[in-house]
């Protein structure tokens, strides 16, 4: 069993908006979201929306499934992608992803790691088994947040 005693809720002010995020990844992501969304590179976005909230059949015995995705982003073209940010990245999460993917497979999906998943524990190589799951589509990984998005825009944060 994880143990997420070092992950913090955090509440902060992002596009005028006060939210509670689950995490600081989160966080940062929204911030980057927000810069998007001023530059005009994208129309909106929303963090963990109940109104996004996706209902699906899944297994072998068709048992109900729920995901809340962290953000649902809408583009300028008017297509929505789903992010999910992922410090650590355990199997029910590697499941839950795949299986959203193929049941909503007209969706982009994007899942954003703050830094490369540790080896241990097999994180990786799940993470590596979606990378491949995911090629040929639009989904998509961000293998370190931090240093191919975070470290620019990071003058942003308040933290």
């Amino acid at each position: 069993m994880p143990d997420f005693a070092n992950v913090k809720r955090v509440t902060k002010s992002v596009g005028g908006r006060e939210i509670t995020f689950r995490s600081l990844l989160e966080y940062r992501y929204a911030v980057y979201l927000q810069v998007l969304k001023e530059g005009g590179e994208i129309q909106n976005w929303w963090y963990e929306s109940q109104d996004r909230l996706f209902t699906f059949q899944h297994g072998r015995h068709n048992n109900t499934k729920q995901y809340l995705p962290d953000f649902a982003v809408l583009h300028s073209g008017g297509t929505y992608e789903i992010v999910e940010c992922k410090g650590y990245f355990p199997s029910i999460d590697y499941t839950k992803i795949r299986a959203f993917v193929d049941h909503y497979n007209n969706v982009k999906f994007t899942l954003v790691f703050a830094r490369t998943p540790s080896k241990t524990k097999g994180q990786l190589a799940r993470a590596q088994k979606l990378a491949k799951y995911f090629e040929g589509t639009e989904n998509r990984i961000i293998w370190n947040a931090k240093k191919d998005i975070f470290d620019r825009i990071k003058w942003r944060f308040d933290e």
